[in-house]
């Protein structure tokens, strides 16, 4: 069965105060998907979880930082 990883990124204030927070949210596998799949194959799936949902979580924070931002001006 495989896991939930979550990529969570935080832009904060001056105060630490959190403005934005994004999450992005993947299944990775397991020990059982490991053992299944061989741990080439896991691994590429579990580094494709990671970089999409890094991705996805600051492609979100940024844009939604930059919208703030020209709101501002």
């Amino acid at each position: 069965m495989p896991k939930k990883m979550r990529i969570t990124i935080n832009i904060e204030d001056e105060n630490g105060e959190a403005i934005i927070t994004k999450t992005a949210e993947r299944e990775v596998p397991y020990i059982e998907e490991i053992e299944n799949q061989g741990f080439r194959a896991a691994f590429h799936d579990l580094e494709t979880a990671v970089l999409e949902s890094r991705k996805e979580a600051s492609d979100k924070a940024v844009s939604e930082y930059l919208e703030i931002i020209s709101k501002k001006n």
